[in-house]
């Protein structure tokens, strides 16, 4: 056989040498191709993952960001509230619902800041609670003395009325205009009993609510810190362009400030 093979010219050796040479370097150029789309569609592949990780976090931390200012100002409204028509609950859902979320896209670290402001919110809450009750109170008995009230105005006007017929029928009935009289003084005393009480349940909402805004004021202070770590770590999982520390100093200094603006404040009051 190897005879046989000595007697194939070497032009046709030539051929079939060139022709292996192109297929091993076709089956090389193939597998290298191959292993370049496999580390392709890998990488892009991670790259899809971290921008929808990145697009869930961006979505999330923003409603975050806003609910927690919404928060805020929720719980600085509580004492204007009326506790029988509204569910007071509601008003911190908002801010609770997107913590969750965060909770579960978030790093360790931010994840732990959070817990730290949702625990701080929870307990703040309930303690404001407290105050607002004997708020709400007081607003209720303003709105059963309104009611009791106006009811005395349309007897003094439905009494004046009559005293007005009386006078321009050209012959009053004594008997009739004294008891008009006795009425309307009856009524009026009430109204001006139910005045002085109204008056010393505004003057309790007034003082409880001064209370209650001072009470806020300087919970808000220890609130404020407790947002720092969560605010930091938002930033730095986003990826933004920030210098961190610099950042971070940033949100105290500005915390320092509102501290002294709120101490400001409590003092006028």
């Amino acid at each position: 056989m190897i005879e046989a093979l000595k007697d194939i010219p070497i032009a046709i050796w030539s051929v079939v040498l060139g022709s292996l040479i192109t297929l091993f370097g076709v089956l090389i150029s193939n597998r290298n191709n191959r292993k370049r789309l496999e580390i392709q569609l890998k990488h892009d592949a991670e790259l899809q993952k971290v921008e929808r990780k990145a697009s869930v976090r961006r979505e999330v931390y923003l409603s975050a960001a806003e609910e927690l200012v919404k928060a805020n100002n929720y719980l600085g409204s509580l004492a204007q509230i009326d506790l029988t028509k509204t569910n007071i609950a509601e008003g911190l859902q908002g801010f609770f619902t997107s913590a969750a979320k965060l909770g579960l896209v978030s790093e360790q670290e931010t994840g732990k800041a959070l817990n730290d402001l949702v625990l701080a919110y929870s307990v703040l809450f309930f303690r404001l609670l407290a105050k607002v009750s004997p708020i709400n109170d007081s607003r209720s008995d303003i709105n059963i003395i309104n009611y009791h009230y106006d009811e005395s105005q349309i007897e003094i006007k439905r009494i004046l009325a009559g005293m007005t017929s009386q006078n321009e029928s050209g012959a009053p009935n004594k008997v009739v205009f004294e008891a008009l009289n006795k009425s309307f003084e009856f009524h009026s005393n009430r109204s001006k009993e139910l005045t002085d009480e109204r008056d010393e349940c505004w003057k309790n909402v007034n003082e409880l609510t001064r209370k209650f805004a001072i009470e806020v004021a300087e919970e808000m202070k220890v609130i404020v810190l407790l947002q720092i770590p969560v605010l930091v770590g938002i930033r730095k999982e986003l990826d933004l362009e920030t210098d961190i520390e610099s950042y971070k100093q940033q949100v105290v200094n500005n915390s320092e400030k509102l501290s002294e603006q709120l101490d400001v404040f409590i003092s006028s009051m």
